[in-house]
C-alpha cells in the first residue's frame, strides 16, 4: 500500500472561532493535557478566549469534591485554569445566572438549579459539573490553529451530554464527516508506536 503524506495533514473545517464551536485536537497533538481533548468554546473575543473540556471524566463524583452537593454524578476536569472552581453545563433555559452557549447548551448555576439537579426534579435535565476551565491569551488559540493542533466543529447536546466521556473525541470527528474518518485509525499516543 502506497504511503501518503496526505494522511499527515490537518485539513481545517472552515468553521470560524467563536463561542459555541468545539475545539476537536488533532491526533498528532501528543500535549499531556490536550491529546484527544474536545473543548466547548464558552467565550471568544479579542479579550478573552475560553472553554471547557468535555470529556476529562475525573476518578470522583460531584459530592466527593462539593460539601455542599449531594450529586452522585461525575466530575470532569474542564481545564488546567483556576482547577478548583466549579462549573456547570446543562440543557436548562430557566437558570438566571446561566448563559446560552448554543441552543440546549447552557453554562453557570444558581442556587435554584442546583437544587433542581439535587432533588432530580425535571426528568429531561441533562448536565455535566467541571473542575477548571482552559483558557488562552489574545492570539494564542489563533497560533494553535495555524499549527494545525486542532480543528473547529460544532457542538450538539447529545455530544455534550449522552456521549460516554471516552467516545466524545470519537464522535466530533465522526461528526466531522468523511475527510477525518483516518483519524480514528491512528493510536491515541502515537509517540509510543
Amino acid at each position: 500500500m502506497p504511503y501518503s503524506s496526505d494522511l499527515l495533514k490537518v485539513k481545517q473545517t472552515g468553521y470560524s472561532l467563536s463561542a459555541g464551536r468545539v475545539l476537536i485536537s488533532a491526533p498528532y497533538y501528543n500535549d499531556a493535557f490536550f491529546n484527544r481533548s474536545v473543548v466547548l468554546l464558552t467565550d471568544y473575543d479579542a479579550e478573552h478566549c475560553a472553554g471547557l473540556i468535555l470529556n476529562h471524566k475525573l476518578p470522583y463524583k460531584v459530592n466527593d469534591l462539593v460539601d455542599e452537593l449531594h450529586v452522585d454524578s461525575p466530575m470532569f476536569l474542564g481545564g488546567p485554569v483556576l482547577p478548583s472552581a466549579l462549573f456547570l453545563l446543562h440543557n436548562y433555559e430557566g437558570s438566571k445566572a446561566s448563559s446560552r452557549v448554543v441552543p440546549d447548551i447552557y453554562v453557570g448555576y444558581d442556587k435554584s438549579l442546583l437544587a433542581l439537579i439535587q432533588d432530580q426534579a425535571i426528568a429531561n435535565l441533562h448536565y455535566k459539573f467541571l473542575m477548571g476551565y482552559a483558557g488562552w491569551s489574545p492570539g494564542q488559540l489563533e497560533g494553535e490553529l495555524r499549527k494545525n493542533m486542532w480543528v473547529i466543529g460544532n457542538p450538539t447536546p447529545d455530544l455534550v451530554f449522552r456521549t460516554e466521556p471516552d467516545q466524545i473525541w470519537n464522535r466530533a470527528v465522526q461528526i466531522l464527516g468523511p475527510d477525518y474518518a483516518h483519524w480514528l485509525q491512528i493510536p491515541k499516543y502515537i509517540n509510543l508506536n
